[in-house]
């Protein structure tokens, strides 16, 4: 229905009229708005692969040690915390590009569309979700910000099956619904496909 609700993700005047596509990280939504959250999450995992994997790609033990996703380690050490910490960490540099890459775009789209305590809990949720799949699929190491990505993602096809018609409608095409399609798809192949990412 439009115009969409006015609680939750479509608070934002701006991002009710003017929400954003995928790859226009400078569209009319949220207008001088600095997506901040989106930016620091960008600087702080780039800052951690490079502690990481100081003398080449990390290895298994490297990665558990900086909070990886391990099955016996959270649930025989009870160390749930991993299940937040795994989300900030990449098995190489093409996993870490790949991610940051998308990230940085509906991440964008979604900050800039919404009010910041809804992308924060956005964000905690679906990498908690995420990573709590992925310790019940299998309890092998695991890392990677995808369970961020399709929160993100799923979000704006919300968003956009909300504004398919009107102003909204022209800027939320591509997340209208089969047009996120092929990213959702590469993403699943991605993790079927990579060692410590499923």
């Amino acid at each position: 229905m439009y115009p969409p609700r006015t609680t939750g993700f479509f608070a934002h005047p701006r991002g009710r009229e003017a929400l954003l596509s995928i790859g226009r990280l400078a569209g009319k939504g949220g207008e001088g708005r600095v997506p901040g959250l989106t930016i620091a999450l960008i600087a702080a995992q780039a800052i951690l692969y490079t502690m990481v994997a100081s003398g080449g790609p990390p290895g298994v033990d490297a990665l558990i040690h900086w909070g990886a996703k391990s099955g016996p380690l959270v649930t025989d050490a009870g160390q749930g915390w991993r299940l937040l910490t795994a989300n900030l960490l990449h098995r190489d540099a093409l996993h870490l590009g790949l991610n940051l890459l998308v990230f940085a775009a509906v991440g964008t789209a979604v900050e800039r569309s919404c009010r910041w305590w809804d992308y924060v809990a956005l964000l905690a949720v679906s990498g908690l979700a995420t990573m709590t799949g992925s310790l019940w699929w299998s309890p092998t190491v695991s890392v990677g910000a995808s369970g961020w990505v399709f929160g993100c993602v799923g979000a704006l096809l919300v968003l956009g099956r909300r504004a398919r018609t009107g102003a909204g409608k022209a800027r939320m095409g591509w997340f209208s619904g089969e047009s996120a399609l092929p990213t959702v798809l590469v993403f699943l192949w991605l993790g079927w496909t990579s060692v410590g990412v499923d």
